[in-house]
């Protein structure tokens, strides 16, 4: 049975926030927390409604995503996508998302971005895992670094320098790596400060400023835990490390394992190439607890998002696509370091695979070859993987540092 799909009103806000409560089997949302995320951009909302009752919810922000070359396009970030329990299996979600994606493309972005809360469910609607998060933790007394010296310094600033200073850094480095998103002013209140620095929380946050006087990163991390017998059994989470240079991230990565009374040392959203293994002499003391799905991408214009970005070398491809509701594509690019055209084609195709894929292989975050192994690429030849491998490589790795 159809739903009817519609944008929330401001004074369904409550209806929003029930919904999603009962989707995730969260707490309820309290009243007096910082409200500007959920209050953004109504307009692009979607919700299912039965008998006036919001059973579904699912919405649209308007941000920019970082490709490969420090090109920047317009990209709908998913969010907020949860089904009542009492409404599984009954086509509410299908809905939503055809809806979140007519929206997308009314507003003119080519590529449609989400963070999964259930990495089984997204590609089946076209979206394939285009950069990757690894969760990193290590016992700090084990840690030596190769080098502990560093130019410039790091101070610990208080939330009202901080939320001042942070959302600079940030953007000024935002176009060095693929897969970065911007950070609209109301996702700060809320994400960064409320879900991430929430008053509940030991919440610290520490500036490096380099030897021109220029503050080129920060690391934002809360410490938990408590003492047992006298002796402090601690831990320090890094939520957010963000750096424009290889100098100011090993200076915050020694400043982090360096934390008086702290044992355990945890951090989230690390990119995949990051060096720290290479920083410490002992690598192996860097454990890797997990490397998960971070950033997914689900190609609404295949031509405008391939034509948007740089290649690592010149060269040429005809790729054909097929989208989940059976729309088949083929475009032909051609491509190199200065910029790429790309537009429809009849020329037989060098690679063919879902739109999904195409997700996944998008910004770089994943080899074409690989990918033709495990069956979801079908290429001409292994010459033409290569290529395509060759072209669509990307340094540094793609990576997604912004929850949304």
């Amino acid at each position: 049975m159809p739903f009817e799909i519609r944008a929330i009103e401001p004074d369904e806000i409550g209806d929003l926030l029930l919904a999603d409560q009962r989707a995730f089997g969260s707490p309820p949302s309290l009243a007096e927390r910082e409200r500007s995320w959920t209050e953004a951009e109504l307009s692009r909302t979607r919700a299912a409604f039965d008998g006036g009752e919001a059973v579904g919810v699912s919405r649209n922000y308007s941000f920019q995503l970082t490709l490969p070359g420090g090109h920047a396009i317009p990209a709908a970030a998913v969010s907020w996508v949860g089904v009542q329990p009492t409404y599984r299996r009954r086509g509410v979600l299908t809905q939503l998302m055809g809806a979140l994606h007519d929206d997308a493309r009314e507003h003119g972005e080519p590529v449609a971005m989400l963070t999964a809360s259930e990495s089984s469910i997204y590609g089946r609607f076209g979206y394939g895992v285009a950069a990757w998060r690894v969760g990193v933790s290590a016992d700090a007394a084990r840690i030596t670094f190769r080098s502990d010296t560093s130019a410039g310094h790091i101070r610990l600033v208080l939330r009202d320098e901080a939320e001042k200073r942070l959302p600079a850094i940030y953007e000024a480095l935002r176009l060095s790596r693929a897969g970065l998103v911007t950070r609209p002013d109301y996702w700060w209140p809320s994400v960064f400060w409320d879900q991430l620095g929430g008053a509940d929380k030991a919440f610290f946050t520490a500036i490096h400023t380099n030897t021109a006087g220029v503050d080129d990163g920060y690391v934002a991390y809360d410490i938990s835990g408590s003492w047992h017998n006298g002796i402090p059994d601690r831990r320090a989470t890094v939520w957010d490390l963000v750096t424009a240079d290889d100098e100011a991230r090993a200076a915050l990565w020694r400043y982090v394992f360096g934390l008086d009374l702290v044992d355990t040392v945890v951090a989230v959203h690390v990119p995949i190439d990051d060096p720290l293994r290479h920083l410490v002499t002992d690598g192996r003391r860097i454990r890797i607890d997990y490397v998960n799905d971070g950033l997914w991408l689900a190609p609404l214009d295949p031509a405008q998002l391939l034509a948007a970005r740089g290649y690592t070398v010149e060269g040429r491809l005809v790729i054909e696509t097929a989208a989940p509701d059976g729309t088949v594509t083929r475009v032909e690019l051609d491509g190199g370091p200065a910029g790429a055209t790309c537009g429809s084609t009849t020329r037989e195709p060098d690679i063919t695979c879902t739109s999904a894929t195409l997700g996944a292989c998008a910004i770089g975050g994943n080899r074409w070859s690989e990918l033709a192994q495990a069956g979801l690429v079908d290429a001409r030849d292994r010459a033409t993987l290569v290529r395509a491998d060759t072209m669509f490589m990307t340094t540094p790795a793609p990576a997604l540092l912004t929850s949304f």
